[in-house]
């Protein structure tokens, strides 16, 4: 079960992050940064194949509207997908000697997310996401927090541990709202929490 492998999803944010590393030191000295950051998301789309994306715009059109509290808004989906990628754009162009690393630590911190996001909601899920947070264990919980902020502190030290407590609030916020608004939770929703979590981190990282 996907569920199972939980404790694994920030090993698969590292493996996306060293991609997104190695893309940015090997072309950094022959691409502008302005078109180098759009390589660089175009690269992490193309490895995911744009299923979280997908998952961030069926969030967001099915959000209800002022106008007709019955049914979602297809644009909110469009402007949400272009406000993630000018977010990260954004970030990324303020970054310098940073960005790798950056690059290397966001996709981990996305997908740690994603296990706060999972845990303990099975009960409030959609038929196909439930199973798969079913079988998310306190065990894996524990452990794919431990991995993820020693990396962030090695690498960042106490800011680590903000940026830490930042994204994990955000995951639990998210998925407060997005249970209120739609009863149940989906599996659109679990690529829509990576892709805000991975703005929220490069934004982090750039600031602080």
């Amino acid at each position: 079960m996907i569920g199972a492998a939980a404790v694994f999803f920030p090993l698969v944010g590292l493996t996306l992050g060293l991609s997104l590393a190695m893309t940015n030191y090997v072309l950094v000295a022959y691409l502008d940064s302005e078109i180098l950051n759009i390589v660089l998301i175009a690269t992490l789309v193309v490895a995911t194949g744009g299923i979280h994306l997908e998952g961030i715009k069926n969030t967001f059109d099915a959000i209800p509207t002022p106008k007709n509290e019955s049914r979602g808004n297809e644009t909110l989906g469009f402007v949400a997908i272009v406000l993630v990628i000018l977010f990260k754009s954004g970030a990324a162009d303020s970054m310098d000697e940073k960005l790798t690393l950056s690059l290397l630590l966001t996709p981990v911190l996305a997908r740690w997310a994603l296990v706060i996001f999972i845990y303990g909601y099975h009960d409030r899920c959609e038929e196909t996401p439930r199973l798969i947070a079913e079988n998310v264990k306190l065990w894996q919980l524990i452990i794919a927090t431990a991995a993820t902020l020693a990396l962030v502190v090695y690498f960042l030290g106490r800011k680590g541990l903000w940026i830490g407590l930042s994204v994990s609030l955000f995951a639990l916020l998210t998925r407060s709202l997005l249970h209120r608004r739609h009863a149940v939770l989906t599996h659109d929703n679990f690529g829509a929490i990576i892709e805000l979590g991975e703005a929220l981190s490069l934004i982090l990282l750039a600031t602080l």
